[in-house]
């Protein structure tokens, strides 16, 4: 797990890093720092008091997560793929911020991102049928994934799109099976996605695709 208790913030920006599967913060915990992605995928994650785990959110690099927008951590981030990092003081962010300097402004389009994570979920999860859903997703992420050549690192498991989509993994492997038999994407190794047909993959996620 990433610890930073004996961490002293500063105001310049110090560079961490962490392995897929290692948790950054945890649900409940102190809102005691702020993290700024450079490089890879982290999720959020929300623990029931059962145990059950849900993946609510994925951030990708130019997020920010962590705001101090309650005394405690809202859900627990866990990286999915290697990440690096910044780390950064909640100083300053506990009262709320004007719309008066350059800094307000960031913080509050910093703000604007980590929330908008979580609104893209539940607009996927309003869509009828499980390859409108997939589509939705697939044409949200790669917007925010490194590509070369219309060919995506893509290090999201296919339990965490699920779990993200409520529904099961059998579903998502058939869903993806469906979409390489259309054509529209390829995945020519694990952690790697094509496009092959983009407008194609937007009517689908339009649910325009019958």
């Amino acid at each position: 797990m990433y610890h930073s208790s004996n961490l002293q913030f500063q105001s310049r920006e110090i560079g961490f890093s962490a392995r897929p599967g290692e948790t950054l913060f945890v649900q409940g915990d102190p809102c005691a720092k702020i993290l700024r992605l450079r490089t890879g995928v982290a999720r959020a994650v929300d623990y029931s008091l059962n145990g059950f785990r849900q993946v609510m959110a994925f951030f990708f690099p130019g997020d920010v997560l962590g705001f101090p927008l309650a005394a405690e951590q809202r859900y627990s981030v866990e990286a999915v793929s290697e990440l690096s990092f910044t780390v950064h003081s909640p100083m300053g962010w506990a009262t709320k911020p004007s719309c008066a300097g350059n800094q307000e402004l960031q913080a509050l389009d910093a703000i604007w991102r980590e929330e908008k994570a979580f609104i893209a979920r539940g607009l996927m999860l309003g869509r009828a049928g499980s390859m409108t859903r997939i589509g939705a997703f697939l044409a949200y992420a790669i917007r925010h994934l490194p590509a070369e050549d219309d060919i995506y690192d893509f290090p999201l498991p296919q339990s965490d799109i699920a779990s993200y989509l409520a529904t099961s993994p059998e579903t998502v492997c058939r869903m993806f099976r469906q979409l390489r038999e259309m054509e529209v994407i390829a995945i020519p190794r694990k952690d790697r996605l094509q496009v092959l047909d983009r407008h194609k993959l937007g009517r689908i996620a339009e649910g325009l695709w019958q």
